[in-house]
């Protein structure tokens, strides 16, 4: 009672138009795990329990989106459910680099569409912030038009995408083509006469 009352109190009688023009970035990007239920009843005194993970800017967010799967998916509206816990969860592994498959749904202009997304990313925060942008640009597809139906950890072997794969070498060079040395106090001039060539051609 406690959540559905502070949830109310937040979003007020329109929840997705403060929300809908801020896009969470990758700084306010969080993940979360949801579990709920409906309110127990005569015919059901021990209602099923359902556990989603989500991802929004805070836990409030968080609350809305794992709600709106439940009236799509198992048919449980807001009022006549219940929270019983929510949890935020950490990457494991923030220094090491992962190649991430994410598989989501977003309604388009045509109707709604089913697509598998690759990203490499030190986190799944990160590789869902990549993929909210890559949404956005491609399909113009809006924050709260995408579910996000699963996500996995790929193995280099089972990578399919191009921009993923070129990654994924065993010597990966990034040539630097634009260098600038840097000269002694005695050497360096206030004034030149013409601009310093940075570029160079073998490389």
């Amino acid at each position: 009672i406690r959540d559905r009352v502070s949830t109310q109190s937040t979003w007020g009688a329109s929840p997705e138009e403060g929300l809908q023009n801020n896009m969470p970035g990758f700084s306010g990007l969080r993940h979360y795990e949801v579990v709920g239920r409906a309110f127990p009843t005569d015919k059901d005194e021990n209602p099923k329990i359902y556990k989603m993970q989500v991802f929004g800017k805070n836990s409030v967010v968080a609350k809305q989106r794992f709600w709106k799967l439940m009236r799509k998916q198992n048919k449980v509206k807001r009022s006549h459910g219940q929270l019983l816990r929510i949890k935020r969860l950490f990457e494991k592994n923030p220094n090491t680099i992962k190649n991430f498959s994410i598989l989501l749904r977003f309604q388009c202009k045509t109707g709604v569409m089913n697509v598998t997304k690759e990203f490499r990313d030190v986190s799944l925060c990160g590789a869902v912030h990549q993929m909210y942008m890559d949404m956005a640009s491609r399909h113009r597809a809006k924050y709260f038009d995408i579910d996000i139906i699963g996500t996995t950890v790929l193995p280099p072997k089972q990578c399919l995408r191009a921009n993923v794969k070129q990654f994924l070498k065993h010597k990966v060079k990034f040539p630097l083509l634009h260098r600038k040395i840097k000269k002694i106090r005695k050497e360096k001039q206030l004034f030149l006469r013409a601009r310093p060539q940075t570029y160079s051609h073998g490389f």
